[in-house]
């Protein structure tokens, strides 16, 4: 596997609720990315570079906040064990 940034657990869901908007087409338009991006976006759970611009234009993200590098899978098992964790 190549490294790549992977969001945090559910950062997506919690951020689409915090923001008050109601619809994934209104999600998406305001990071000003489309639907389709958003649902393979959730799907992989890979976050794209202009995912990353959208969400700190739109809400003040820093990338920290919004994802992290996993290069072998380790950290993302270690991210799900601790989201799991704080359920």
């Amino acid at each position: 596997m190549t490294a790549q940034p992977l969001f945090r657990p559910e950062f997506l869901e919690r951020t689409k609720r915090m923001s008050g908007l109601k619809t994934d087409a209104a999600f998406a338009g305001a990071i000003g990315v489309s639907e389709s991006v958003l649902n393979k976006a959730r799907r992989t759970n890979v976050c794209t570079p202009a995912m990353l611009v959208g969400l700190w234009r739109a809400f003040g993200f820093q990338p920290g906040e919004i994802c992290y590098i996993a290069d072998d899978g380790k950290e993302e098992k270690a991210a799900a064990a601790t989201a799991a964790e704080t359920k």
